[in-house]
């Protein structure tokens, strides 16, 4: 199952402006060398917009966020706790989830929109997983 990323409207603000910001050489100068590098990262930053997401496949946490890919088996996830946590992450809101995974602590911060589906969903195949109070009163 397929659960896309929050998108809160400050992030998205701040996304566009920049992707847009990387055709400014072309319009104000026409300065065709600095494209080199801001059109790669219009291109990366957009490709990461539409493609941030989490997918649930064959007790496999997939985590996508433009060319990157985590895997995380869910069998290895320990906790699951509600955050704020501003570290740069896959996600696209701050309303977040941290997944804490595997004895070298692996963390992954996550933003799923439908955070009740997606918890109960890792949850259904790991009862094992621990839930902070704050999610366990969303959950419930």
């Amino acid at each position: 199952m397929y659960y896309p990323s929050k998108k809160d409207v400050w992030v998205a603000v701040i996304n566009w402006a920049v992707i847009l910001s990387c055709f400014l050489p072309l319009l104000m100068q026409r300065d065709y060398e600095a494209l080199f590098v801001t059109i790669p990262l219009a291109f990366l930053l957009g490709w990461s917009w539409f493609t941030t997401g989490y997918r649930i496949s064959n007790e496999l946490l997939i985590i996508q966020s433009g060319p990157l890919k985590k895997r995380i088996p869910i069998k290895n996830i320990e906790k699951v706790s509600s955050t704020k946590n501003p570290l740069a992450s896959s996600a696209l809101s701050f309303d977040r989830i941290e997944i804490s995974y595997g004895t070298d602590y692996g963390m992954a911060l996550v933003s799923p929109k439908d955070k009740n589906g997606f918890v109960t969903h890792l949850k259904n195949i790991n009862p094992q997983i621990e839930l902070d109070k704050r999610l366990k009163e969303v959950i419930l």
